[in-house]
């Protein structure tokens, strides 16, 4: 016969609840942002493109966070997209970590066999690049003989998101609706 008695006396007794501030140890505002991370990375699993990837998650972290993006588009001639983006960091001051570039080529018709010219997308979140540093980097971006410099303060990441292409419309508007009830739960900045 076996004697199995003994073997629920040694039960691993449960850890004692981790000293925290808040009430309780998983608050509705990180499950809400959970929610909506969990719909963002479904999301960027439909992406294939770095740079596009990059941006809609820069976007996408905005959402969630309830902060608004700055946007920087400029013109400018490289060898590839990547140069484009790293001469358009390069020139408006900035380093690449601050923000997501996307570049396209222009459709101009003409190409020469060096260089193309390329439309150069910068989105930053305004919790990284203030209002006042986005006007630094366009005017460096001027002051270094870039084309077509605009920027734009303020600009709401799902009207971004929405203009995405190749973005699921259905698991777009779950993120939304996620991201605003995370937002909406986010403790206030101190």
């Amino acid at each position: 016969t076996t004697c199995s008695a003994g073997s629920s006396i040694l039960q691993p007794t449960p850890p004692p609840p981790p000293p925290s501030s808040s009430s309780s140890a998983v608050s509705p505002a990180q499950d809400k942002k959970a929610a909506a991370e969990k719909t963002r990375d479904s999301i960027l699993a439909d992406i294939a493109d770095a740079r596009l990837k990059a941006k809609v998650k820069l976007l996408a972290d905005a959402a969630i966070a309830g902060v608004k993006v700055q946007k920087l588009t400029a013109k400018l001639s490289a060898a590839d997209e990547d140069a484009a983006c790293s001469t358009a960091f390069t020139k408006a001051e900035m380093s690449a970590s601050d923000g997501a570039c996307v570049a396209k080529a222009a459709s101009s018709g003409t190409r020469r066999l060096s260089a193309t010219t390329y439309d150069i997308e910068i989105m930053f979140s305004s919790a990284v690049v203030s209002n006042d540093a986005l006007t630094k980097a366009a005017d460096a971006l001027k002051a270094n003989g870039v084309e077509g410099v605009t920027s734009q303060t303020s600009v709401d990441p799902i009207t971004e998101l929405k203009v995405v292409p190749g973005i699921d419309t259905s698991k777009l508007q779950t993120f939304d609706k996620e991201a605003a009830e995370a937002a909406a739960a986010a403790p206030e900045p101190p």
